[in-house]
């Protein structure tokens, strides 16, 4: 991973420097999300995918960031733990995953608004095609921007003796979008660019924000999709394969 900086604004919070430069945009991710399996994109919407990813340096404008926070386990049987005063009801299977966690990484990244007004200003001009292909990579995009601080997480809590888990985000797993509300409440306000609204979605559309367990006895385990409710995530295949290529890169970097 290429070396990233940050910058410390105090009480554990931290912004991100993540360019266009340090991230991977895997082709395989978005031939899976346009429906294909990896590299049998029909060659038409193959060149228009490498014509929109061409543009991301006019279109994106990527924030990154993170706040680390002790985590108190509850001593009743609960699905979910507190951070300082406020619980977080992180449901059965997210709450599975972090359970051995001594402290939490709340992380919020997003590749800013051009994308999306590209997107759609392309639907209005009556090219839905490439309307569609525009947000798959930029879907693909800020969830390479999010792979990215998730690994320089890791490695900064490596350097303290801590591992990290998977990382989880409000709407997926059975956990309410609501409690999204919860973890901006830890967040400056306008922090990364991102606002929040009544109904917990973020603006702009393309950020991912989420939590990340950091202990000495936490795991790295991949989704567990086969027990998740929610059988159309549209992020199911994609996140999969993600879990594939970080654990291929965590053996590399053992041997």
């Amino acid at each position: 991973m290429k070396i990233l900086k940050q910058i410390e604004l105090g009480d554990s919070l931290f912004q991100v420097e993540i360019g266009l430069n340090d991230i991977t945009i895997d082709r395989n991710d978005i031939d899976i999300s346009l429906g294909y399996p990896p590299g049998e994109l029909p060659p038409q919407f193959d060149e228009m995918v490498n014509e929109v990813i061409s543009k991301l340096p006019d279109k994106c404008e990527i924030k990154a960031g993170y706040r680390i926070l002790d985590v108190i386990q509850p001593t009743e049987k609960i699905d979910g733990f507190y951070l300082g005063d406020k619980f977080l009801n992180l449901h059965k299977i997210v709450s599975s995953q972090l359970k051995k966690s001594e402290k939490a990484a709340l992380f919020l990244c997003t590749i800013g608004t051009g994308m999306e007004n590209w997107s759609r200003q392309s639907m209005a001009e009556g090219d839905p095609t490439l309307s569609y292909i525009i947000d798959t990579v930029a879907s693909a995009t800020v969830e390479a921007v999010a792979d990215a601080l998730h690994e320089y997480i890791g490695m900064q809590m490596q350097k303290l003796g801590l591992k990290i888990t998977n990382r989880y985000s409000p709407g997926y797993c059975n956990w309410s979008v609501a409690e999204q509300h919860i973890l901006f409440s830890f967040l400056p306000e306008n922090f990364c660019k991102v606002k929040l609204t009544e109904s917990a979605l973020m603006i702009p559309i393309k950020s991912i924000s989420g939590i990340i367990g950091v202990g000495k006895q936490v795991e790295f385990r991949g989704y567990l999709c086969d027990k998740c409710g929610v059988k159309d995530c549209t992020y199911r295949i994609f996140r999969q394969e993600r879990d594939k290529r970080i654990r291929r890169r965590n053996l590399d970097s053992n041997n």
